[in-house]
């Protein structure tokens, strides 16, 4: 295992994934903390507001996520509106 400049825990291969869902609803982080990667599976780039692995708590930030793997060690995603995206977890 691998750390970024800031001390984060990372690996170039996806052990373990998942999706991303009710975000119309809340905002979505795993139950125990852990951070992630973001694969959007869609067929077009989604801007979101994420909260990075090095953030504080409430900041967050607006990027964009094409389709496939994003380099991004995500914490949270905050709640949107958009509508039919297709997106994955995975660390």
């Amino acid at each position: 295992m691998n750390e970024t400049r800031s001390g984060e825990h990372v690996s170039a291969q996806i052990g373990k994934m998942g999706t991303i869902d009710n975000l119309n609803d809340a905002n979505f982080a795993l139950a125990d903390g852990q951070c992630f990667n973001i694969k959007n599976d869609g067929t077009t780039p989604v801007k979101l507001s994420v909260q990075l692995a090095g953030m504080n708590d409430g900041d967050f930030i607006e990027t964009q996520f094409d389709c496939g793997w994003n380099p991004e060690i995500v914490k949270t995603v905050k709640q949107t509106s958009l509508s039919g995206i297709n997106l994955k977890w995975g660390f």
